[in-house]
């Protein structure tokens, strides 16, 4: 079994919050908007637009907010096959692992709950690898509307959470994962339309190895699988926006 990482809430060492526009380190932002059918705009300088996976009549529908767009993915929870579902896959998800495995990296996605999560199955918002013992990972999770960060370098694990924050349903809710060095690890939940933290930043330290994730990245669960509720797919249910992934 991996190891987990102890976890310290710091205060002192938030970082700046910077527009949610696109940057030039970023390998994808997904602003809401659809490209096509069945494609999600990156909005980011490579073009990699997001492949849209569905079944059992699940969707994602780019939302029109005074705000700018948002996707909408399957609402209410499904604990008995078949359930809607529906992810993203990015294009040239390869580039989404973090540079020699070692490098920072960053992560995230404004984050809207539109109903009471179920208590009994996951909520990916944006992973790329497997859980598990020699599985590499980075991941963003709301399970049952608690917001956490996970990554993995196959042996070890650090596993943090925003304190025991819980997310209101019909809330935005900006969620940043960030391994800020080899060894210091954090995440922020903020509120999109002020960038003022809606939680003290949470930092763990953990002293993990290379990262370096197989399989394919994905958003808004873990796979697509016909014959499978949401306990197995981890479906995530609400609305997403500003999606990205982003070295250094």
């Amino acid at each position: 079994m991996g190891r987990i990482a102890s976890v310290a809430v710091v205060v002192v060492l938030a970082l700046v919050v910077g527009p949610a526009g696109a940057r030039p380190d970023d390998e994808v932002r997904y602003g809401g908007a659809l490209t096509g059918a069945g494609l999600v705009t990156d909005d980011g300088p490579h073009g990699r637009h997001g492949t849209v996976l569905t079944s059992g009549g699940g969707r994602v529908v780019a939302v029109r907010a005074a705000g700018g767009p948002f996707l909408r993915f399957p609402a209410g929870a499904c604990s008995a096959a078949p359930c809607p579902q529906a992810v993203v896959r990015p294009a040239e998800w390869g580039a989404l692992a973090p540079k020699g495995g070692t490098g920072r990296f960053s992560f995230g996605a404004d984050v809207r709950l539109t109903a009471a999560p179920s208590m009994d199955a996951g909520m990916n918002v944006w992973q790329f690898g497997s859980a598990g013992p020699g599985h590499a990972q980075w991941k963003l999770q709301v399970d049952g509307g608690l917001p956490s960060c996970r990554w993995s370098d196959g042996a070890g694990v650090v596993l943090l959470a925003a304190g025991a924050y819980r997310m209101a349903v019909g809330r935005w809710h900006r969620v940043r994962c960030a391994r800020l060095s080899r060894t210091l690890f954090q995440i922020r939940v903020l509120d999109p339309a002020t960038g003022e933290a809606i939680v003290p930043p949470a930092h763990a330290v953990a002293a993990l190895g290379a990262i370096r994730p197989a399989g394919t990245a994905l958003i808004g669960g873990k796979r697509v699988a016909a014959r499978q509720h949401d306990g197995q797919t981890d479906q995530f249910h609400g609305d997403l926006d500003e999606v990205f992934f982003a070295h250094g």
